[in-house]
């Protein structure tokens, strides 16, 4: 029952600061250059993740750090496992610039939506094919050419810890047209945040960021598979009794 309680007095809190903060965020965002508004969307994470530790006891730490810095001087396309709504805000306090990749019905979402198109994504309408395709491959090698690596989850949706899909090879491709890297990122972010659950469970996330996946001298599909094998089994090591 405490936990009950816990949980639902962080998503209250959340859900407060948010209706003042991201308004101010975007009014703000549209007197700055872009890469002077990744600090602002750190902070609201940073503190929706501070939160998440005083009230509700959920916890995280991140392995591979050093892995980052690779980003530096090669862009590359960042692929994690997506299990809770934790990741999409560890990504922007962890990663310096970055442009996630997502559904075009998130930007419908109100204030929320708002604040996301302040970030400048790529929004994909699954519904247009090859189309949506095309669109993400010239709109990744607009952003890889500003050094802003891609943020893609390959699962198309969350998926519980002890569960596994195949990886949608939209995100491979894309990488291999460009002769990206691919970072990979495994986590095991809903044992404490399922997804679709009010409930948050108290402990410590694992968070891992692996070297670069190199998509050079690998077809779609071996880059698919070569990153599926590393995030999962690193998963799966974090799911071990």
């Amino acid at each position: 029952m405490i936990q009950w309680i816990r949980s639902l007095l962080y998503f209250i809190t959340l859900i407060l600061i948010a209706v003042i903060f991201i308004p101010f965020m975007i009014l703000v965002s549209y007197f700055m250059p872009e890469r002077q508004y990744y600090p602002l969307i750190r902070a609201w994470c940073g503190l929706a993740l501070t939160l998440l530790r005083i009230i509700a006891g959920v916890k995280y730490k991140v392995n591979g750090l050093e892995n980052i810095a690779l980003l530096k001087d090669r862009p590359a396309i960042i692929i994690s496992n997506h299990q809770s709504t934790f990741e999409t805000f560890l990504y922007p306090v962890i990663f310096p610039v970055y442009c996630f990749v997502l559904k075009k019905e998130l930007l419908r979402i109100p204030i929320f939506g708002q604040g996301l198109k302040r970030l400048n994504p790529v929004a994909i309408d699954r519904s247009e094919g090859k189309k949506a395709l095309k669109m993400m491959i010239d709109s990744a090698k607009a952003r890889l050419a500003d050094h802003i690596p891609l943020i893609i989850f390959p699962e198309g949706t969350r998926v519980a810890p002890d569960q596994s899909i195949p990886y949608k090879n939209g995100a491979f491709l894309v990488a291999s047209k460009l002769k990206a890297p691919v970072l990979p990122v495994s986590h095991n972010s809903g044992c404490a945040w399922p997804r679709g659950k009010l409930l948050k469970k108290p402990g410590t996330i694992e968070v891992t960021i692996g070297p670069l996946i190199e998509s050079e001298g690998k077809s779609v599909q071996e880059l698919n598979d070569a990153t599926f094998e590393w995030i999962e089994s690193h998963k799966k090591q974090t799911l071990a009794p």
